[in-house]
């Protein structure tokens, strides 16, 4: 009988440990890391050139800070604000890519947006 107790307990703080652990992996990322990250994903798929990489890289950056900025911590997301950024990014990526670069772009953000309408909705 103890052992069938012990292992239980064995059983249930296993579980709750794995619990614990998962929730510590969604980290917060500074606009800075964002911004890193974005241009990256774009100079792979794009085959983007330094100078390209550099100007994308300052577009990010600034568009992420606006995005930050307009949503203090513990406040509900300004969505347009958010939307507007995000055009405004897009239009200035576009001016800085060539005509190829600018079509897989448009192809790459299309097939975003269909994974994004197809992944499971976040419970707040």
């Amino acid at each position: 009988m103890k052992k069938l107790i012990f292992t239980a307990i064995l059983f249930v703080s296993m579980g709750t440990m794995a619990l614990a652990q998962q929730s510590d992996k969604k980290v917060k990322k500074t606009p800075e890391q964002k911004a890193q990250h974005a241009t990256e994903e774009l100079t792979k798929k794009l085959s983007l050139s330094a100078d390209q990489k550099s100007k994308i890289e300052a577009i990010n950056l600034e568009s992420f800070k606006k995005v930050k900025d307009s949503n203090p911590k513990g406040e509900k997301k300004d969505k347009a604000a958010i939307k507007a950024a995000k055009d405004e990014r897009d239009n200035k990526i576009n001016a800085v890519l060539n005509d190829t670069q600018r079509k897989a772009y448009k192809e790459l953000k299309a097939e975003k947006k269909a994974n994004k309408k197809d992944a499971p909705k976040k419970a707040n």
